[in-house]
């Protein structure tokens, strides 16, 4: 594979897979969850919402570098990232973004604690794809 058949692979795991975990760091120890992540195809940056209460929207305004897994399953390939995270309030991506699934944490497009994470990668390595031998990375930095 050469590297556009790895970013058109990286893509389509992005597009297929939403539902990943989100790392942050608590302290000095790592804390994961499970998130739905939307994407922006052009430059390779997830989004994900929150409510601006749960810790790790604190996590993340005291050490704003994540780590995001998406895909996988049994001999599947599966995508890890390392990303630069911030919080964004801005109407037009809240509208843009929002569910009515998200209804369960929120009590809407207007909630004053509705907020977006935004997650730059800054690497992305794509893990056990049938047609490469081992991990291949690409940078963003």
């Amino acid at each position: 594979m050469d590297e556009l058949q790895i970013k058109t692979e990286i893509k389509r795991i992005m597009s297929e897979h939403r539902l990943g975990t989100l790392s942050t760091m608590k302290g000095d120890q790592p804390f994961a969850r499970y998130m739905i992540f939307r994407n922006d195809e052009e430059n390779f940056i997830l989004y994900t919402i929150s409510s601006k209460l749960t810790e790790k929207v604190q996590d993340i305004e005291k050490n704003n570098k994540v780590h995001i897994l998406l895909g996988g399953g049994f001999g599947k390939p599966f995508i890890d990232i390392v990303a630069v995270a911030t919080i964004h309030d801005e109407k037009e991506l809240k509208d843009r973004l929002w569910h009515e699934n998200f209804l369960k944490y929120l009590t809407g497009p207007e909630d004053p604690n509705y907020i977006v994470i935004r997650c730059e990668p800054k690497y992305i390595r794509l893990i056990s794809h049938p047609d490469l031998d081992g991990p291949y990375t690409i940078s963003f930095t």
